[in-house]
């Protein structure tokens, strides 16, 4: 699934057409309310169609089209999928991306991966690297948290066992304490 401009050109048969023209094809009957899965204020319905471009071996390559309910902007996808792929199982993975996404966003406000001026590839890597697994260990700690506290226990660090103070025992033994 790839998001598209209105005048990106695409492949239909042996001839380039821009999306944005291509939508004037679809009948008013094509269009088909979905949600395209929950979002921070509930479901997120759109109306789409969909135009097949080209076939290949099984393979279809398709233009998704997403109409707002309430502006009537419409936004673009070409993916590629099975030829007897439904209309329902594309919306579903365009709004799949919506996750990512939001993830992406946390990723870059909570552990800083978007503060780093990469000189090489091989830095931004390793930058983007360490703070997708920063972000990863922080999601599950926030989760593993979560748990405990809806079966009733109180959080702990992370869930680890404690480590013995050898200092602690010394001063015990020593009766010090």
């Amino acid at each position: 699934m790839l998001a598209v401009a209105s005048n990106t050109h695409v492949w239909r048969g042996f001839y380039q057409v821009k999306p944005g023209e291509m939508v004037h094809e679809v009948s008013p009957e094509a269009w088909v309310r979905l949600s395209a899965g929950a979002g921070t204020k509930g479901p997120r319905p759109y109306d789409w169609a969909r135009m097949r471009l080209n076939r290949h071996l099984g393979l279809s390559r398709w233009l998704l089209s997403r109409r707002g309910r309430t502006d009537g902007k419409v936004a673009f996808y070409v993916t590629h999928a099975r030829r007897n792929a439904s209309l329902k199982s594309m919306v579903r993975a365009a709004g799949s991306r919506w996750a990512a996404e939001e993830d992406f966003e946390s990723a870059k406000n909570e552990v800083g991966l978007a503060d780093y001026e990469a000189r090489t590839w091989t830095a931004r890597h390793r930058h983007m690297t360490l703070c997708l697994v920063a972000h990863v260990f922080l999601a599950a700690a926030r989760a593993l948290a979560n748990l405990q506290l809806q079966e009733g226990l109180p959080p702990k660090a992370l869930g680890l066992p404690r480590r013995r103070n050898p200092m602690r025992a010394f001063l015990a033994r020593r009766r010090l304490h």
